[in-house]
């Protein structure tokens, strides 16, 4: 197949200049997002431990106890099952803008658990910035913005694809690690670009899709749907059944009955819906890692709350009755990695880190391509000014957040037990060590600054699996809230941020000042 030179050089132009305005928000969008696979690893190694021992493990009483304290109780109603999370049932009352969390203690009566707020925990915040890439502007700004990046990103792929047609075959898998360093970072990225396609593809039209929803419906509102989106879904939907609450059957009656029904699936939390209102619904959340699930780590059932019976199925994993719902749940499973069990998420997390890698050899690509034209055309040996500040930005927002992101899991969990919210110890303790290695790179430029920056991330990956140990030889040296039993899957968050340690290490020794 040959394409001609010019039409190669406009589609590089794209690809350049596209990856030149996005590359830093999706290189921090998928660096977060491959720690953000081990989400429940990071909100059990932060979260503050919490004593259970006068605590019930009766869900049914809890619920019961509940609903005699508090018997018009608005908003929506979680109990929570036993998990890693917490050993005994958890309530958490939500309405608008209050939450509340309550147990059962061994008085028989339920009482507030002292928990924050659940958006609070690191998890979320690792997710947030993740769906933000790095902005520090509240989600319902940044995820549009994150939307239009995402459609450019998917420009930027096809233009790449098509740049490197021509030498493809010849190409692909021939890596030159030598003295060019551009020559050694063009065959990375290629490599990283064209095996991971699929994966990147699925990434930015359903980013693209969550980051402009809102716009999405909105035009769908007003365009497509006669008698509006809202009023169609509703005519359209399955009907809920009505049932008194005297006539609801006990937490353990429904998961006994959910999972006759549905042998594979593990329920994790029963969420009341519509508390207050004319009708509560039953909707189930658990887990089945043979099947793609609807959410980023649960799919969903609605039962029957007097009979537990699944009455819809729509979001439940492995649904098939419909085209549309296995296409939508198919799409969501895909960008989360929700199926598969812990292999898929390993692989996820390695396909998270290689999109960042791509993003930052793209960016170092244009700098030293920039650098070796403007050389030869002006005859001079500095870099310009526009590519001094580029490769300033890149070095120090690249390296910045690998080294902030986590440092700011250690800082949640010394301090979690001793503030009052832990959100403002995760946007401190990130943006004030990002802007600070962006800061420093700008002060003493790229070149300079990188062997310092790169030990800076060496350490702070370096962070977490050295607190996890130090813990676990010298629990004295901590408080008990700061102490925490160790779970298996740790090893998981602890052996990810020990091998980018070393590998931020590596590049530390081996970097040498142009």
């Amino acid at each position: 197949m040959k394409i001609k030179a010019q039409t190669l050089r406009d589609y590089l132009a794209v690809h350049s200049w596209v990856g030149i305005v996005c590359g830093l928000m999706l290189y921090v969008a998928f660096y977060a997002g491959a720690f953000s696979m081990l989400e429940p690893e990071i909100r059990q190694w932060t979260q503050t431990a919490v004593s259970k021992a006068d605590v019930s493990p009766d869900p049914d009483r809890a619920l019961q106890q509940f609903f005699a304290q508090h018997p018009d109780a608005k908003g929506r109603l979680s109990l929570r099952l036993p998990s890693a999370d917490s050993e005994t049932p958890l309530l958490r009352l939500s309405a608008k803008e209050s939450e509340h969390w309550y147990e059962l203690k061994s008085d028989g009566k339920v009482h507030d658990a002292g928990l924050g707020k659940e958006s609070d925990n690191s998890g979320n915040f690792v997710d947030y910035l993740h769906r933000k890439g790095g902005l520090p502007l509240p989600l319902e700004w940044a995820e549009p913005v994150i939307g239009v990046v995402s459609l450019l990103y998917a420009l930027a792929l096809v233009s790449g694809i098509v740049v490197l047609l021509p030498s493809l075959v010849k190409d692909l898998f021939y890596l030159r690690i030598g003295p060019n360093i551009k020559r050694m970072w063009l065959d990375v990225h290629n490599l990283l670009g064209v095996v991971s396609l699929p994966f990147h593809l699925v990434i930015a039209l359903s980013a693209a899709v969550f980051g402009l929803h809102d716009w999405i419906y909105d035009a769908q509102d007003q365009f497509i749907y006669r008698d509006g989106l809202q009023a169609t879904v509703q005519r359209d939907s399955i009907k809920h059944p009505t049932v008194e609450r005297s006539l609801w059957l006990p937490p353990t009656e429904l998961i006994r009955k959910v999972r006759e029904q549905a042998p594979g699936f593990d329920p994790e939390s029963l969420e009341y819906v519509g508390l207050g209102a004319k009708r509560t619904l039953l909707r189930v959340a658990g887990t089945d890692d043979m099947h793609f699930k609807r959410g980023a780590q649960h799919g969903f059932a609605f039962v029957n709350l007097g009979t537990g019976e699944i009455y819809d199925r729509i979001y439940f994993p492995g649904e098939k009755s419909s085209a549309l719902g296995a296409s939508l749940i198919s799409f969501f499973s895909l960008h989360f990695g929700s199926f598969g069990g812990n292999p898929v998420r390993v692989l996820y997390v390695l396909l998270g880190l290689s999109g960042a890698l791509i993003f930052y050899t793209g960016n170092v690509l244009w700098i030293e391509t920039r650098t070796k034209r403007l050389r030869k055309t002006r005859e001079i040996e500095a870099r310009p000014r526009h590519v001094r500040i580029m490769s300033s930005a890149t070095l120090g927002i690249c390296v910045g957040s690998a080294a902030a992101l986590p440092a700011t899991l250690v800082a949640s969990r010394l301090l979690a037990p001793h503030v009052g919210n832990v959100d403002h110890v995760h946007q401190w303790t990130f943006y004030l060590l990002l802007f600070g290695c962006v800061a420093y790179a700008f002060r003493f430029g790229a070149q300079h600054a990188a062997k310092a920056l790169l030990w800076i991330a060496a350490v702070g990956n370096a962070l977490v699996p050295s607190l996890a140990l130090l813990q676990c030889l010298a629990p004295s040296l901590f408080s008990d809230s700061a102490y925490k039993t160790y779970q298996p899957n740790f090893l998981l968050l602890e052996g990810l941020c020990a091998l980018l340690a070393l590998f931020f290490g590596w590049l530390a020794v081996r970097h040498k000042k142009d």
